[in-house]
């Protein structure tokens, strides 16, 4: 994350040297608007309407960069020490690119000569028919600004979606685009996001570790001997538990099976750690499972 947030630094520096170089070009089409007008009237007569067009894209594109720009340097001035998450920034982005379309769209307006307001009341109808009909379209779009603003879901996490397991790649107006664990990039529509059941697995506790695993019931299946093996086992990276967290629970007695789930907490994690861990426990469950079946 410390990285994704120093390249984001630096894009923010490229937007705040593009806004400078804006704010130049739009002081210079107003300072000589007047000039540039006389002398470009007598061969081009739509001359006031490219101008009143252009002065209303810049003004209006350097007040929603603006905007832009503050709601992201706050941001990351607070995020100074708190967990970072890129796709807010995201969110401002597009946000900001909607805005932009709008402001193109009215530039359009002004450039052909047509008052915006006058345009809009006139099509007031048709406006409510287009809503209706992409009304599907424009639940997705806002569904996907819910997501991008929600901290549940961060960029890069692991989550599983539906029959969907993989790493968040990006949060479109449209679709949640996640790389599965078969190398596989999966669109989600932001509707169905907002319906299923999702869990994060980034979002739980990196310190615990569960071992869920099931045995066939016999004559010598006893749950102290299991208990006491997988802790010898773990006991083995004493320096790395806290103490007292070791705990074995039984989830289900079924009629010639047990289903069991061991966990406990480490004082640190990290990859390494847990791969030796997760080797041990797993070769003791399949030397229990082994020797269970042949009792």
């Amino acid at each position: 994350m410390t990285n994704d947030k120093t390249a984001l630094k630096d894009r923010e520096k490229r937007k705040r040297v593009l806004f400078v170089i804006k704010l130049i070009s739009f002081l210079i089409l107003l300072w000589f608007s007047n000039t540039i007008s006389t002398f470009l009237t007598p061969y081009f007569r739509h001359t006031d309407n490219v101008l009143k067009a252009l002065t209303f894209l810049l003004s209006s594109h350097m007040l929603i960069s603006l905007g832009r720009l503050i709601t992201v340097r706050f941001y990351l001035s607070k995020k100074a020490t708190d967990p970072f998450r890129s796709n807010f920034v995201l969110g401002i982005n597009h946000i900001s690119s909607i805005l932009n379309v709008a402001v193109f769209l009215i530039s359009l307006m002004f450039l052909f000569g047509v008052n915006p307001l006058n345009f809009f009341a006139s099509i007031t109808i048709v406006a409510a028919a287009i809503a209706l009909l992409s009304k599907d379209y424009i639940t997705n779009m806002i569904n996907g600004l819910i997501i991008m603003f929600s901290d549940q879901l961060s960029l890069g996490d692991k989550v599983r979606i539906a029959d969907q397991t993989g790493r968040i790649q990006d949060v479109t107006l449209l679709n949640l685009v996640i790389l599965n664990e078969e190398g596989d990039t999966v669109m989600i529509p932001n509707n169905l996001i907002l319906s299923s059941q999702i869990v994060n697995h980034s979002r739980q506790n990196s310190k615990k570790l569960t071992f869920d695993f099931e045995l066939n019931l016999g004559p010598e299946t006893n749950l102290d001997q299991i208990k006491s093996r997988l802790y010898l086992a773990v006991n083995a990276f004493d320096q790395h538990l806290m103490k007292n967290t070791f705990t074995l629970k039984t989830v289900e007695i079924m009629a010639n099976s047990l289903k069991l789930k061991c966990q406990f907490m480490l004082i640190n994690s990290n990859k390494a750690l847990i791969e030796k861990i997760n080797w041990a426990v797993h070769q003791e469950i399949i030397s229990i499972s082994r020797e269970n079946r042949q009792a």
